[in-house]
């Protein structure tokens, strides 16, 4: 327990919005240096993009149904767009609905900060305290990933895709 208190309270403190203030590398790093290997285990696969590890493990059940129900959601929508027909949405919040590509991505971000809030209320010095914190540097490091000339670039490559040369 004594590690887990210690690596709590040196990291930096996270805000949504705000430009990482440790890398993924360093957080690692301090993870292993401060964790026991059972628990750098556990916190090993835990990843905002995935609910399950290659194993099909959980890391933390209450985070594996939050990602399962988001994806659940975004497929609705997809479906829904496609069948030119309003979406029934689980979780998501409704404003995600009518947003613009990157909008949606932000405000999804922005819930699945809300919902790590839910997840980590009364966690103090626990396993999952660090499982988010890990989860939130994830989703700043996503958001701060964002670019608009390197995005135009990416559009402008799949809708003009640049022409083979003949030989």
């Amino acid at each position: 327990m004594s590690n887990l208190v210690y690596l709590m309270c040196s990291l930096p403190s996270l805000s949504f919005g705000q430009v990482p203030p440790i890398t993924m590398e360093e957080f690692t790093r301090d993870a292993k240096n401060q964790l026991s290997a059972k628990h750098f285990k556990k916190l090993e696969p835990v990843d905002i993009y995935q609910a399950t590890d290659s194993k099909g493990k959980v890391g933390l059940k209450s985070i594996g149904v939050m990602l399962k129900e988001m994806q659940n959601d975004i497929s609705e929508i997809r479906m829904a767009k496609a069948q030119k027909r309003t979406p029934g949405l689980q979780r998501l919040p409704q404003a995600i609905i009518n947003a613009n590509p990157l909008e949606r991505e932000k405000l999804i971000m922005k819930w699945q900060w809300e919902e790590l809030d839910t997840i980590q209320a009364g966690e103090v010095f626990t396993l999952t305290e660090v499982m988010v914190y890990k989860l939130r540097l994830q989703i700043l490091n996503r958001l701060n990933s964002f670019d608009k000339e390197q995005g135009a670039k990416v559009l402008a490559s799949v809708v003009n895709p640049p022409k083979k040369k003949e030989v």
